[in-house]
């Protein structure tokens, strides 16, 4: 069980431009993005995590939905559809938050179902922290600043303030050297090619061809080099894993729903799990993944009056207020 931990950020970052700052500094601009995304304000310039992990997921879920949509901050209209792993990443997200919200999950304030609830959380959080970042960057300072700063990409090269807060987040003693403390790898690099793509080509059916590269490439780095070292890759996790299928008859189903809502009486919209997926095993869960990928993007280009009317009401859920209550 983690403890909530306290965010100290400098407003004054916001000031800082290309032109100007370094690439570590620009990158601690985006990193304070995701920390406060996840916070809320509890006295001049200090911030708190949201307690409440489904709530934060819900706000993740919000973020990636504004980052498809092109109504976060920095957003450019005239490219929607470039981040196009955002919109299936705000479904995967609004998917924790209803797992999270399940009842074997919260009956105590971390659940009593093991620790799945933590790591539940764990994973979420940190995946947040390490693709908003990305998204951020690109969003704010554009294409050519963030390939050549890509690579400078690291926590411990921070500024102060960030790194401090970034360190103190949950679970962040056992994490960062999980994740390799958010540098880049050739996942990110080819996952953001095709955004550029996108953006460049006035053709539709390669910029339909980007997207799909796109989500395909991010979910393979967000599933190998996030949450397998994280999450999969932990004996007690894979051990809870399996207990929970034992008693599937009481635990959160394993599939992804198309919709803002929790659930859905249509399969049209639904995408289970197959038979046999080994959830911690990487190929196992890749092969669902790919097969979520693809019925996503059927709906993205058939229905897409549907899914962009389910992000939007996702979207809305950014700056969700935290369930706890604040005792500290």
């Amino acid at each position: 069980m983690v403890t909530k931990a306290k965010a100290k950020t400098n407003t004054t970052l916001n000031s800082c431009l290309p032109t100007t700052c370094t690439c570590e500094e620009l990158w601690s601009v985006s990193q304070q993005f995701c920390l406060k995304r996840l916070s809320e304000e509890v006295s001049a310039n200090s911030y708190n995590f949201v307690d409440s992990y489904s709530v934060r997921a819900r706000r993740i879920a919000g973020t990636y939905a504004r980052f498809y949509l092109e109504t976060e901050e920095n957003g450019n209209s005239s490219k929607k559809g470039r981040f196009y792993w955002m919109a299936l990443g705000a479904f995967a997200s609004k998917t924790v938050a209803c797992t999270l919200e399940h009842w074997t999950l919260t009956s105590t304030k971390h659940g009593i179902v093991v620790t799945a609830s933590d790591w539940f959380g764990q994973g979420n959080f940190w995946l947040f922290q390490d693709i908003a970042g990305w998204h951020h960057y690109y969003s704010k300072f554009g294409s050519e600043v963030f390939f050549n700063c890509m690579s400078k990409r690291n926590t411990n090269t921070l500024v102060p303030e960030i790194k401090s807060a970034i360190y103190k987040a949950d679970w962040a003693k056992g994490s960062l050297s999980k994740i390799n403390n958010l540098k880049s790898n050739d996942f990110i690099k080819k996952g953001f090619s095709e955004v550029q793509k996108f953006e460049t080509s006035s053709n539709k059916d390669r910029k339909i061809l980007a997207q799909y590269q796109n989500v395909l490439i991010i979910a393979e780095h967000e599933q190998g080099k996030i949450l397998q070292p994280l999450i999969y890759e932990g004996w007690r996790n894979r051990r809870e894993i399996d207990s929970m299928g034992l008693f599937s008859w009481f635990t959160p189903e394993v599939a992804l729903f198309f919709t803002s809502d929790c659930s859905t009486n249509t399969g049209k919209y639904t995408s289970r799990a197959p038979e046999g997926t080994v959830v911690y095993d990487y190929e196992s869960r890749m092969d669902w993944i790919r097969k979520a990928a693809e019925k996503f993007h059927g709906l993205m280009q058939n229905e897409s009056t549907y899914m962009e009317t389910q992000l939007q009401t996702m979207a809305g859920w950014h700056n969700k207020a935290d369930r706890w209550i604040n005792l500290n």
